[in-house]
């Protein structure tokens, strides 16, 4: 997991907001193809956040917000992996309607991505704010973002990097969540109907609390440990508007005979991880190995000179 870090930008001139977009876009520190931008460009990013300030008449007070997310020293993942965590970090909720420009560092033992944010919002002119309960959401996301590239945990205190053997310590007690999220995702795309979604949960040794008087869905591990809809990332794709619409859309391209044959693989495929004892520690989450064997086997596909086309596999397919 990474670290993230807010550094204040509570500047009351723009001097101090240029300064900071001059400092990440440094080319002694990253390249042009490591910097991007969220509802700007990184070429005029200055000019186009004092645009939105002055348009809503906000040009006093906290003028930008700095945040860093920082990774181990001892990954061995690429600047263009982190450029990619870092962007897929600002599909976060927090940061809609908000300017960002980000840059990916690679002058320092460990690489890190610099994030500016325009304190005014370009649709509603409203102040960025982040609530705590915002900020620890925020984290969750860049800790599942961080587990799905496979890098190595770093300890959120004083940015202490832990080595591989306190990370599988770590990841052991963390990763049911993600294990959840393979749970949600595959019964997703493996059901035309929320009584057939509940059902496919239950036979993963699942429980589902889904209510119209209820707001969030709450599902419960075989382990007891219990966690909301809105928990999962990227939350937007479990809604139950969004969960809804993937049954319609699998009622419309699958018949039901299909998807329950998907299911049974699954769970056949589910049962010989589980008895495999060479997982080792991970073996009471199943899917998480599965998913960690079908990157090997992407990565030597890859590795021959003939790669997969895998960016145009459908979400949930085995």
């Amino acid at each position: 997991m990474a670290v993230i870090e807010f550094i204040n930008g509570s500047n009351s001139t723009y001097k101090g907001m240029k300064r900071a977009i001059n400092y990440i876009k440094n080319p002694l520190k990253t390249s042009e193809h490591l910097t991007g931008g969220k509802y700007c460009s990184p070429d005029t990013a200055y000019e186009e956040f004092v645009m939105i300030k002055q348009n809503f008449d906000k040009e006093k007070g906290r003028q930008f917000i700095h945040f860093i997310q920082s990774f181990s020293p001892n990954d061995k993942a690429t600047p263009e992996v982190i450029n990619e965590i870092g962007k897929k970090l600002l599909e976060h909720e927090v940061f809609n309607d908000f300017q960002v420009i980000y840059a990916t560092h690679t002058d320092k033992e460990h690489f890190h991505t610099h994030f500016i944010i325009n304190s005014v919002s370009f649709s509603k002119g409203c102040k960025w704010q982040l609530s705590k309960e915002q900020l620890e959401s925020l984290k969750e996301y860049s800790d599942e973002l961080c587990k799905e590239y496979g890098l190595i945990v770093v300890d959120g205190e004083k940015g202490k990097h832990k080595n591989r053997g306190e990370y599988r310590a770590t990841d052991k007690k963390q990763s049911w969540k993600h294990e959840l999220y393979l749970v949600v995702k595959h019964c997703k795309w493996c059901s035309r109907s929320k009584e057939e979604f509940i059902k496919n949960i239950n036979k993963l040794g699942y429980k589902v609390d889904w209510t119209d008087d209820r707001k969030y869905i709450t599902f419960e591990t075989p382990y007891g440990k219990k966690c909301r809809n809105r928990k999962i990332y990227p939350p937007e794709q479990f809604t139950k508007d969004a969960l809804l619409k993937a049954f319609e859309l699998n009622r419309q391209k699958a018949d039901k005979k299909q998807l329950e044959a998907r299911m049974e693989l699954l769970l056949t495929v589910i049962e010989i991880i589980s008895k495999n004892k060479s997982n080792n520690y991970n073996s009471h989450l199943p899917l998480t190995v599965l998913e960690g064997q079908a990157k090997k086997e992407r990565a030597i596909e890859e590795s021959k000179g003939r790669g997969l086309e895998w960016e145009k596999i459908k979400e949930g397919e085995i």
